[in-house]
């Protein structure tokens, strides 16, 4: 399934005005409602404090957006999604790599996730776009190369969004060990692409669970 999309709920108010019978019913609905779209694989992780305004993010990955748009719609009619509100959206698709065409892009994250997922998009700059290829292919082999020590411990997923978001990557990466993935990113941003980064903002660390246990964050 190409298409992954990355949505980050928040509260309103009046979810305290629910009883706390209203509240665990509520939350079963909305469970039961991502349990029916089978079709779709869904992650959910909780946010809460991590980023503000957010409480927790489902990681949707369909055949198509609008089976992504579908789900939040009757999502968003359950009796606990009325008192929810969508405060980020990311989205992207797989396709082969430019540097690396020949070999088939990774379909979606792995199936047994680690305990921590970051994501954010970026985007490059102008002058990056306009470089010969071959050059840009060899700054690139840099970048992989660093990541490549890691990849026992830290799993990567690279999404494409140009003309379909804000930005032109979403790139998120599961690891069990936070302490690592920055050890990670600090050696990355001492590689040549670093330069070539217009921007790489925002930066969401979620914390991998069961939507049940994510729904405690409401």
């Amino acid at each position: 399934m190409r298409y992954h999309s990355y949505i980050f709920f928040d509260v309103e108010q009046t979810p305290h005005m629910l009883s706390k019978a209203e509240l665990k019913k509520g939350k079963a609905e909305f469970i039961a409602c991502v349990k029916e779209a089978s079709h779709l694989r869904v992650q959910a992780y909780a946010t809460l404090t991590l980023k503000a305004g957010t409480r927790f993010m489902l990681h949707v990955n369909a055949e198509t957006p609008d089976a992504v748009q579908l789900l939040v719609r009757d999502l968003s009619h359950t009796t606990l999604g009325r008192h929810l509100s969508i405060s980020h959206t990311l989205l992207g698709m797989t396709r082969p790599s430019q540097y690396n065409p020949k070999k088939a892009p990774k379909e979606s994250a792995p199936e047994t996730s680690h305990r921590y997922l970051v994501v954010y998009p970026f985007t490059k700059t102008v002058e990056w776009h306009l470089m010969p290829y071959d050059e840009r292919r060899t700054i690139m082999k840099a970048h992989v190369d660093v990541g490549r020590k890691y990849s026992e411990k830290i799993s990567q997923l690279l999404l494409y969004s140009y003309g379909i978001d804000d930005h032109e990557f979403i790139v998120s990466y599961q690891m069990d060990d936070l302490e690592a993935f920055q050890t990670l990113v600090m050696e990355m941003r001492e590689t040549e692409s670093r330069r070539h980064t217009k921007s790489d903002l925002p930066i969401f660390t979620c914390i991998h669970m069961s939507l049940s246990d994510a729904l405690t964050m409401v």
